[in-house]
Formats: structure tokens, C-alpha cells, sequence
């Protein structure tokens, strides 16, 4: 018998490559005159915990509803490990969200607007990268004899 955890991984669409990358939210115009957040200070309080090619997961302490779209500006590192010039902008839909804590505590899974987009293809290499260069430095991926 399948578990849930197994089911799930077997009905994803993507690989996804786990990360942590500071965030912050915003509502996306299309959806401003319907929802407004009460706390604006909580909604830098986001973190991308996985990146896949359609969408990513976030954790977060501010609950948002399904459907809703949002506006992610996410902070990242350049090649060299400097701050970026500019932080990514990405374009999400809510489709599903999980408590996984009293405190209260989210995770949340956003699917891609525009999974073509410059600034989504870029934060898919930054952690499929980053996921290859962790593993290669845990197995010892050294060429040196």
C-alpha cells in the first residue's frame, strides 16, 4: 500500500530542489481591490523552501487563500556568493497550503504564472545549481586524485 508521502512525489509533475531563500509578498494587482493584508511587515517574513519548474513552496507564518495571486520578490546570490543586483520577480498562484504548526505556520504551494518567464527560469537554475553543487560537495565531487 502507497503511502501519502509517496503518492504525492509519484503525482508531481516536476523534480523539485530544495532551497532557502528569503521572500517577501505582495497581492497581485488582479486580486488588490479583493483581499488586503492586515500585517504589511509580515509579508517579508516568507521563505522559499523548494523550487521546481512549475512553481515553488513557501513557509510562512501569514495564511493566504487559495487562487490568490501573488507578487514574490525573492533576494538571491549571485555566482560569486554576492547579493544579487536585483531581486527576482515572480508571478504565483496560491494552489494549496498546509498548517504545519500552532504558531501559526504555512506551507504554502504556488504554481507559476508564467513558468517561461526570465526571472521564474532563472530561480529554477539557481537551485537545481545549488542542489547539484551541495551534492557534489557531500559525496567528495572532487577531481583531484
Amino acid at each position: 500500500m502507497k503511502t501519502q508521502e509517496s503518492f504525492l512525489a509519484a503525482s508531481r509533475l516536476f523534480v523539485r530542489h530544495g532551497t532557502h531563500l528569503a521572500a517577501s509578498v505582495e497581492v497581485h494587482p488582479d486580486h488588490a481591490d479583493q483581499v488586503r493584508m492586515s500585517f504589511g511587515d509580515a509579508l517579508s517574513d516568507f521563505a522559499v523552501v523548494d523550487v521546481s519548474k512549475g512553481g515553488i513552496g513557501l513557509h510562512s507564518s501569514v495564511f493566504l487563500p487559495k487562487n490568490l495571486k501573488v507578487v514574490l520578490k525573492i533576494c538571491h546570490t549571485g555566482p560569486a556568493g554576492a547579493e544579487a543586483s536585483r531581486p527576482l520577480t515572480i508571478r504565483a498562484i496560491v494552489r494549496r497550503y498546509t498548517l504545519v504548526d500552532h504558531r501559526p505556520s504555512y506551507l504554502i504551494g504556488l504554481q507559476f504564472v508564467d513558468p517561461a518567464g526570465r526571472d521564474e527560469q532563472e530561480l529554477v537554475g539557481i537551485s537545481a545549481a545549488s542542489k547539484t553543487a551541495a551534492a557534489a560537495g557531500a559525496t567528495g565531487g572532487s577531481d583531484h586524485v
